[in-house]
């Protein structure tokens, strides 16, 4: 689940996850892109700014640093406006990511995923998206 977020900015963010990696083997996740769409036209692309790594038989919080790609900061803040409120019924999440253990190196590809089922699947709760709202809104 997220945990918390730190050093939110225009062009990107600190994530932090609270994690469980139960195998003897540390986790890398090296590239990561998710691109949001609104009625099928892409909006914004999020990207990882550098590797992720979660140690083998660990529990705990993993820093995952985000790089935000958008045509510009009021488009950003629009986007998650409509995420926050009632308009997300038309915003879907593609994604690509590259990662695994040292000898099993994984692609995984998910496309037009409602932004919903991200938001549940991540445990946001409402709460921390109007405050990453407010954050970017007083930036």
């Amino acid at each position: 689940g997220v945990e918390r977020v730190t050093h939110l900015s225009y062009s990107g963010m600190n994530l932090w996850l609270d994690v469980r990696n139960e195998r003897c083997s540390r986790l890398v996740l090296k590239r990561c892109e998710v691109e949001i769409s609104v009625g099928g036209v892409a909006r914004a692309t999020i990207s990882l700014r550098d590797k992720v790594v979660v140690r083998g038989r660990s529990d705990g919080s993993v820093l995952v640093p985000l790089r935000f790609k958008c045509r510009s900061s009021l488009a950003l803040v629009s986007l998650l406006r409509k995420v926050v409120e009632d308009g997300a019924e038309e915003i879907t999440i593609s994604y690509r990511l590259r990662g695994g253990t040292a000898l099993f190196k994984r692609s995984v590809v998910g496309e037009d995923i409602p932004v919903r089922e991200v938001i549940e699947m991540l445990g946001l709760e409402q709460g921390m998206l109007m405050e990453i709202r407010e954050l970017l809104l007083s930036l």
